[in-house]
Parts: C-alpha cells; sequence; structure tokens
C-alpha cells in the first residue's frame, strides 16, 4: 500500500495532490457537484493555493475509480468544541 492510499473493492481513497486544486476548485464551484444540500463554495484557484497547507493536506483526499478517474472528495475537519 502506498502511503496516504486507502484502496477498496471499487475506489481508491488518497491524499488530494497540489496538482488537483483547479479540479478542486472547479468541483466547490459546481452546484450540480456540491448538491442541493451545500452550497458551492466559490473559491479562486490563489486562495485555494493559499489554504492548501494549512486547511486541506492532508485532510482532504481524492476519490479515484480502479482506472484513475476522479470522482469526488472526502474532507475531514477537527470539530473540537472551545
Amino acid at each position: 500500500m502506498v502511503s496516504g492510499l486507502l484502496e477498496g473493492k471499487y475506489v481508491n481513497l488518497r491524499i488530494m495532490e497540489r496538482e488537483e486544486l483547479p479540479l478542486f476548485q472547479e468541483w466547490l464551484n459546481n452546484p450540480k457537484f456540491m448538491g442541493e444540500f451545500l452550497a458551492p463554495i466559490q473559491r479562486t484557484r490563489a486562495e485555494l493555493e493559499k489554504l492548501e497547507s494549512s486547511f486541506f493536506a492532508p485532510k482532504t483526499f481524492i476519490i479515484e475509480k480502479k482506472d484513475g478517474s476522479k470522482i469526488g472528495y472526502v474532507a475531514h475537519f477537527n470539530s473540537r468544541a472551545r
């Protein structure tokens, strides 16, 4: 198993790479991708690049089919009450 990769029967889950920020931006800005219950976030690529080191990596994971096509993402957020 490659570090940062979880392999399933139908899909793999792996840490999002910096090169995938444009795709991630497209997903976040697309109401059809985000679904009817989540508003699009509307982030620029510059904003995502600025947040990447502190916010996304290694907390955002890409979901890939076995053929390598990217179909979604999963994000982990620390929800500790203060």
